[in-house]
């Protein structure tokens, strides 16, 4: 992945400093690093602009949302993404409205936030699944069950909004960057039916594709246990092979 010319701003400057190392690990080359958004705003501009914007946030809701507005209206083509000392749902609200790319939350661990800038910079939104309950997308239809399926995979779509065991161990296997077909094989059950759940577990989580889905799952779900997979093999969803 090429370097990415990344501004920073942050009240704080031990956590500017650190997080600026951090990020050049990642790829993400920080250009501009500050307290003020005046300070990067003032300025012509130039091919130096950044392309990914992270902006810290204080309680002043106001204050939010002036300098986000200030940001989107100087360095239009950037991707702006809050990484918060908490969830505060009128600022996510905010951010999302004002065509933000991401809000995180500074307790996210090192390998997952670069991981959602990385998918950022590709084009994804990364947003707490909360925000998504208020947004109409194509996943808030009902599940068109195939009546062919078994009466236990048809039962999905009347579930409630907590995941099933199954539903966690499908989550598991997004998380590995499993294919439907792979997750059928470890699991022996057909293609089909990890179509079905991977439905239902978008509509419960509020979140738009797998690999949000993934995200999702980082954060919020324990590591499972091996499981008994086709041909009586085990499978661990914590490794990338089977094992006999």
């Amino acid at each position: 992945m090429r370097s990415v010319p990344t501004a920073l701003i942050d009240t704080s400057t031990l956590f500017r400093e650190g997080l600026s190392k951090l990020l050049a690990k990642g790829g993400f080359h920080v250009t501009m690093m500050t307290s003020n958004v005046e300070d990067i705003t003032s300025g012509s501009s130039s091919e130096s602009d950044p392309e990914l914007i992270i902006i810290g946030t204080k309680d002043d809701d106001i204050w939010f949302e002036k300098n986000v507005r200030t940001l989107r209206a100087r360095f239009g083509d950037a991707r702006i993404v809050v990484l918060a000392d908490k969830y505060k749902p009128d600022q996510v609200h905010t951010a999302f409205r004002l065509s933000a790319r991401g809000y995180l939350i500074k307790t996210i661990n090192s390998s997952t936030l670069i991981k959602s800038l990385e998918l950022v910079m590709l084009g994804e939104s990364i947003f707490p699944s909360a925000i998504l309950m208020h947004v109409e997308t194509e996943h808030d239809a009902d599940i068109e069950i195939d009546e062919e399926l078994p009466a236990e995979t048809q039962q999905i779509s009347h579930s409630s909004r907590t995941l099933s065991a199954r539903e966690t161990q499908i989550l598991q296997c997004l998380v590995r960057g499993q294919s439907n077909k792979m997750i059928a094989r470890n699991l022996a059950i057909v293609e089909a039916t990890v179509k079905v759940h991977i439905k239902a577990i978008l509509r419960k989580i509020h979140v738009q594709n797998r690999t949000q889905a993934a995200i999702w799952a980082v954060n919020r779900l324990e590591p499972m246990p091996a499981i008994a997979g086709a041909n009586g093999s085990t499978y661990s969803l914590n490794r990338a092979h089977m094992s006999p």
